[in-house]
């Protein structure tokens, strides 16, 4: 048993390194999206090692679980609610633009949302989308669809302007500036870094740095940045887009574990790798939904101005 209890201490020592580390090659990012399950490792470790009444190491793997705990905890603090103009941004992944826009656009009436990005964006989706009521709730879009996962779009409801489409993606990342009630200006991204399977995950390291380094150099000191990134909380390349006041909603909610893939099997999400990130806001709540025929949940933030 002790055995067993030790393999699963080094389960979770993994788990905490790879929280860590920024990984770059295809079995450590794949790894990274497990990490919460190395809590689960270690909690096992500690009851064996007790049963068996192996003090020292059941307090090592004590260590181990509120090590692993720590790297989760963040996402279970709630940073309060705030009062001001609320904002509710809606994402959605379209999923080779298989999936339905007219369902899709009646929960973003129903939520009243303010802002839905959208990726893997097709020109039929995009045809299909313009005949639903969804033109006239949010009657302003920048979109740039494309074939099979490459398209996506910014939707609003208030005007948009100085548009932005990044050409040195894979897929199109798109950005707009809008301005909120109040004369708020905010730039809003929609974003989409290639995956690192089955692709080169180098590819995917390099567009989740360049994400970054636009974030970052970013004018507007408001910003909304939601999409399919591909990434975890727990790899370390998302976490780094944080930087420079930029917050996760489901971090700043205190929403939690937030698992929007894959949602087309016969068990549920596993992983969250949709978000929505925001700079001079406040979240105040985030939820996803299922989205029929995509193989994504569609997440929805409600944000309140700072």
């Amino acid at each position: 048993m002790s055995a067993t209890a030790w393999a699963l201490c080094a389960i979770a020592a993994t788990g905490v390194w790879l929280h860590l580390h920024p990984g770059r090659g295809r079995v450590s990012t794949a790894a990274a999206a497990g990490v919460p399950l190395a809590a689960v490792a270690a909690m096992v470790a500690v009851v064996v090692f007790g049963v068996t009444r192996r003090w020292i190491s059941t307090a090592f793997a004590a260590t181990l679980v509120a090590a692993t705990l720590a790297t989760q905890m963040p996402l279970f603090v709630s940073a309060g609610v705030s009062t001001g103009t609320r904002v509710t941004v809606m994402q959605a992944n379209l999923k080779l633009g298989l999936a339905d826009v007219d369902a899709l656009a009646r929960r973003a009436i129903v939520r009243k949302v303010d802002i839905l990005t959208l990726v893997e964006l097709t020109p039929q989706a995009q045809q299909r989308l313009s005949r639903t009521a969804l033109s006239t709730h949010l009657p302003y879009a920048y979109v740039m669809p494309g074939r099979g996962g490459v398209g996506s779009a910014i939707v609003s409801r208030y005007p948009l302007r100085e548009t932005i489409h990044f050409d040195e993606f894979e897929f199109n990342n798109v950005r707009a500036v809008i301005d909120l009630p109040g004369s708020l200006p905010t730039a809003v991204y929609a974003l989409h870094p290639i995956p690192p399977y089955p692709y080169d995950p180098g590819n995917w390291v390099r567009e989740m740095g360049r994400i970054r380094s636009i974030l970052q150099s970013e004018k507007v000191s408001r910003v909304v940045a939601a999409g399919d990134f591909n990434a975890t909380w727990d790899h370390a390349q998302f976490r780094e887009l944080l930087d420079g006041g930029y917050a996760d909603a489901a971090e700043q909610s205190g929403a939690g574990w937030v698992p929007t893939y894959p949602a087309d099997r016969w068990y549920p999400p596993l992983i969250g790798i949709d978000h929505i990130v925001a700079r001079g806001f406040v979240a105040d709540g985030l939820d996803a939904f299922a989205i029929n025929g995509s193989d994504h949940r569609g997440i929805v933030a409600d944000l309140v101005v700072r």
